[in-house]
């Protein structure tokens, strides 16, 4: 399906931005004589970039439509990124590293809302997960064209002492910025989700595409009049109601965990490995290790969700993160096979974790809000991806750091299962599409 591609391919972009500055970490500090700390507070901008751009974005693609901003969002990006690979300096490579974290922020929401819109209503959890799975895809090539371009670590160290620092960074942000190809292809082959239309009052438009698309259109129109006789409202109106205010916490919390859990591992493993005396190859085969997981984990959790319901499926995911980071905290021990099983299952637990969350806030939000419950729970919970490089820096060993990064995985589960009572609790008014909630629906 072209809608599904495309939005794999925008969340292929997020997941490769998100390896990719991990990846290069040791190339920049030896470009500009950096420190970590300095390196760790560029990251964190970056990510309070994205918060704003899922803040700011959320609500646009529920007013405007998913298309338009989708079609902005990645054309910034893409320049932005274009500006990194050509950088002059470490000043103005973090101020063009910054803005393209705006763009990339602004793309997920409706390309998440976009994917639930268009897909079968038995299978969206699937269609959600494969979507999702861009992310480790992306971390995948990311750590790939690492280890093909970047030297190693002693290799990266000679040059910098000889004054002459390997520039192959550059090539990484530049493969970055070859979105830019997609851009014209999506604003020819795109269409707008037909149940935005609907809810914005274009019916002929929503039907034709519906049609074209096989889409049960009798079913969006009943959607929408349960969702205008329940509540008219729209947009962090709605999102902030008394009717969805508990499951907007709760779900801001548990994204605030999950992207602790992404951000963390994915910006510090590689430095973690190196620690306990592997070599730079080993951390980038763990990296590596870490997105299969999250990729083949989406998928099975996905499918997972759509036959068990969320709860069933998010708690042990969130418990097996957790397990997975206390076994690498172990590195030394466990050796480098060791290592890899690790960071495999941590995939699954941490990365994966957080994708199978973005399908289940798509699906307990009608149209009207569904991008801005999207934008609003992971622009705050980006909060989290903004503290875990920090906390990456602040502890003095990788074991320290690793079981620090366990926390916020125990914290989830007990969230999910919170989550599950309340949606019992509160019935049908606050989900108004109860076959499409897996966690009201168990």
């Amino acid at each position: 399906m072209v809608v599904l591609a495309f939005c794999f391919l925008t969340i292929l972009a997020d997941g490769f931005d998100l390896i990719i500055y991990g990846a290069t970490l040791p190339s920049l500090m030896a470009q500009w004589g950096l420190s970590k700390s300095a390196l760790a507070n560029v990251h964190s901008a970056t990510l309070a970039a994205l918060m704003v751009g899922f803040l700011v974005a959320g609500p646009l693609a529920d007013r405007f439509g998913r298309r338009v901003v989708m079609l902005g969002g990645s054309t910034w990006f893409s320049i932005m990124c274009t500006a990194c690979a050509l950088a002059p300096n470490f000043a103005s490579f973090g101020f063009f590293r910054i803005a393209a974290g705006i763009g990339l922020g602004a793309v997920v929401p409706s390309a998440v809302a976009l994917t639930a819109e268009f897909a079968p209503r038995k299978n969206r959890q699937l269609f959600n997960g494969i979507t999702l799975t861009g992310y480790p895809a992306g971390g995948i090539i990311t750590a790939l064209a690492a280890l093909a371009i970047l030297p190693s670590a002693a290799a990266i160290k000679a040059a910098a002492k000889a004054g002459a620092p390997a520039e192959d960074w550059r090539i990484l942000y530049g493969i970055a910025a070859a979105f830019l190809v997609v851009v014209p292809l999506m604003y020819f082959l795109l269409p707008e989700s037909p149940s935005y239309l609907l809810h914005r009052g274009r019916k002929e438009e929503a039907e034709t595409i519906a049609r074209t698309y096989r889409l049960d259109f009798e079913t969006l129109q009943d959607e929408q009049r349960a969702h205008e006789a329940a509540d008219n409202r729209s947009g962090y109106r709605l999102v902030l109601s008394r009717r969805f205010l508990v499951s907007t916490i709760i779900f801001t919390i548990i994204m605030f965990c999950t992207q602790v859990l992404v951000y963390g591992p994915n910006t510090w493993l590689p430095s973690m490995i190196s620690s306990m005396g592997f070599g730079g190859t080993q951390g980038t085969m763990a990296l590596l290790m870490l997105q299969i997981g999250a990729a083949v984990g989406t998928i099975i959790g996905a499918i997972l969700v759509d036959r068990g319901g969320a709860t069933k499926t998010i708690v042990p995911y969130f418990v097996l993160g957790a397990a997975s980071l206390l076994f690498l905290a172990y590195g030394e021990d466990i050796g480098a096979v060791g290592i890899f099983v690790g960071a495999f299952f941590a995939g699954v637990g941490t990365v994966g974790t957080s994708t199978l969350m973005y399908g289940v806030i798509a699906a307990h939000y009608p149209t009207a809000a569904r991008s801005s419950a999207i934008g609003f729970t992971l622009g705050l919970g980006r909060f989290g991806a903004i503290l875990a490089p920090q906390i990456g820096a602040i502890f003095a060993t990788a074991r320290d750091g690793l079981i620090a990064f366990m926390v916020p995985a125990l914290i989830g589960a007990v969230l999910v299962l919170l989550l599950a009572v309340t949606s019992r609790a509160s019935g049908p008014a606050a989900r108004p599409e109860q076959e499409t909630d897996p966690v009201a629906a168990e």
